[in-house]
């Protein structure tokens, strides 16, 4: 049915870029030319072509119950295609305890599918697939042994669904995550505003870096600069997303990703300032009350927020040259004592040449 598949991943620990790499050795397998691209590496004006038998395809990690904000901008940058077929993957942090549990996309997939029949295309499938959690600033990489079984469980899965998509069937699922989603909106939309940018400010690196520099050079967001004088660490902008590449990937295992500064920085750029200066506020000009607690209380509350992050990061990446103040960041974070993890068959040479034709 298709002559083209143009298939578009983000990936961080290459969940998502081995999904996408399935797909395109499936389409490739049919006679389809088959060009899987990272987003960060698209160019969708050249690359997505008019009419049905055309498909475009997106597959990205689930973060927050929702699609992350640079696949959700790079939805919004699309060309407008006419009959141009689409469908949307957004791969869900499954595991295996006693038996297998199923992650939960939200809105992932459907959100962006409003956005790609917004822009004239055809929708053809939504359908979420679970592959190894890596969420590793909450928890431990997966046992090899439960990662070889959600992968394999995840691939027989991927190629059944695929397989049924590319013979014209349209197969759409997820709608039992979706209606939970829409229920955790206030969440996603919670982490899209304010956790992406608070959790950007958790990571550091240990003693153990050197200074290699693979973690900047193979951010898929470009969200990592090296600085200091002596010795270059890693620092973390706004626009992290949080993927796990660089905690992944890194061969010294130098990244981390501390849990006792998130609490403070939780404390500090959430409850007191913000709260003393609407109290002010609101005791200078009690009739404006209501007014200066919704708008411009919130305004106030997120441009707090924002300069509070940034400042006591840029103080923590100052402190954590001094080899004492490293032992302690380092020596009370989980992450220290965590195993890593990213996906068995991918390496990051394979994240870095990230146009394929098949």
């Amino acid at each position: 049915m298709y002559k083209k598949a143009t298939l578009y991943y983000f990936t961080g620990t290459g969940n998502s870029y081995r999904v996408a790499s399935w797909m395109g050795e499936i389409a490739a397998a049919q006679g389809i030319t088959s060009n899987v691209t990272s987003i960060g590496n698209a160019r969708p004006a050249e690359e997505i072509e008019k009419g049905p038998e055309n498909l475009l395809g997106l597959i990205f990690p689930t973060h927050g119950f929702t699609a992350p904000w640079h696949v959700i901008y790079f939805a919004l940058m699309l060309p407008r295609r006419s009959r141009t077929h689409a469908f949307v993957t957004p791969t869900r942090a499954g595991t295996r305890i006693i038996g297998f549990l199923p992650g939960m996309e939200g809105t992932a997939g459907y959100l962006i599918a409003l956005i790609l029949l917004l822009k004239g295309y055809i929708l053809q499938g939504v359908q979420a697939i679970d592959m190894p959690s890596n969420w590793m600033t909450l928890h431990w990489g997966l046992y090899p042994a439960n990662v070889s079984a959600i992968m394999e469980r995840a691939r027989v899965k991927t190629t059944a669904w695929f397989e049924e998509l590319l013979a014209g069937r349209r197969k759409l699922g997820g709608f039992i995550p979706l209606l939970l989603g829409l229920a955790l909106i206030p969440i996603s939309f919670g982490y899209l505003i304010y956790g992406r940018f608070y959790l950007a400010k958790i990571f550091f690196a240990s003693e153990k870096c050197n200074g290699c520099g693979l973690c900047v050079k193979y951010c898929p967001t470009h969200s990592l600069t090296l600085k200091g004088e002596k010795k270059k660490r890693p620092y973390w902008s706004y626009s992290c997303e949080s993927c796990m590449r660089c905690m992944g990937f890194c061969p010294q295992k130098a990244v981390e990703a501390s849990q006792p500064f998130a609490v403070l920085l939780g404390y500090i750029a959430v409850v007191p300032a913000s709260y003393c200066l609407l109290k002010w506020l609101t005791g200078l000009v009690p009739s404006m009350y209501l007014v200066i607690n919704y708008w411009p209380g919130a305004i106030i509350n997120y441009a707090y927020f924002l300069l509070s992050v940034y400042l006591a990061y840029r103080l923590v990446n100052w402190l954590i040259r001094f080899p004492l103040i490293n032992k302690l960041f380092t020596y009370t974070t989980l992450t220290h004592y965590y195993r890593r993890y990213h996906e068995p068959g991918t390496r990051l040479k394979d994240l870095r040449e990230e146009r394929k034709r098949l």
